[in-house]
């Protein structure tokens, strides 16, 4: 069954764009593409009606759509496929797991250096001491960022950007001259 284009051209330029970005993050470029291209329609959408859009296999389609539902961007709604999220959100949300995932991997390093690492000269000591309090730091903001909202982060990136390109219109353009 044919349907009507979901998509322009140019806007399909943005769902490989995102799909691109996506396995940069660590997503995956399907799930990435699927929910570009649910974001952009902002309705529901037939499994098969996606698939056709993006050029994608039944299997794959399905497979990027039990992928979002699982990281809770997408989810089946009467008439089709829906998310209510921008694709920022879920790279946000990717970033928030990989660095978990990281600072996990980092604890066990940390540890086993602290126990034997007073061996190590001075400058030794010193960089490795900077860098696990990097760890430390960002765990802490991990930590932290834990009680905002993933749609509060995205409020607050936006309202930093608003603020850099009004200062950059204002103050900037002041001191370019």
């Amino acid at each position: 069954m044919t349907h009507p284009a979901l998509l322009s051209p140019a806007a399909m330029q943005i769902v490989d764009w995102l799909g691109e970005v996506g396995p940069r993050w660590g997503l995956p470029a399907d799930a990435c593409r699927v929910h570009a291209c649910l974001f952009l329609i902002d309705r529901p959408a037939a499994e098969p009606e996606i698939g056709e859009a993006l050029r994608l296999t039944s299997d794959r389609t399905r497979e990027a759509l039990d992928w979002l539902r699982s990281q809770g961007q997408a989810e089946r709604q009467v008439g089709g496929w829906r998310t209510g999220t921008d694709p920022w959100l879920l790279m946000l949300k990717s970033l928030e797991t990989r660095r978990a995932q990281e600072l996990a991997a980092a604890r066990p390093v940390i540890d086993r250096w602290q126990r034997e690492g007073g061996t190590d000269n001075t400058v030794v000591r010193r960089q490795a001491g900077q860098l696990f309090a990097l760890v430390e730091d960002i765990a802490a903001i991990d930590a932290g960022s834990r009680f905002i909202s993933a749609t509060t982060a995205r409020r607050l990136i936006g309202l930093g950007g608003r603020t850099a390109r009004f200062l950059d219109r204002t103050i900037g353009t002041r001191t370019k001259r």
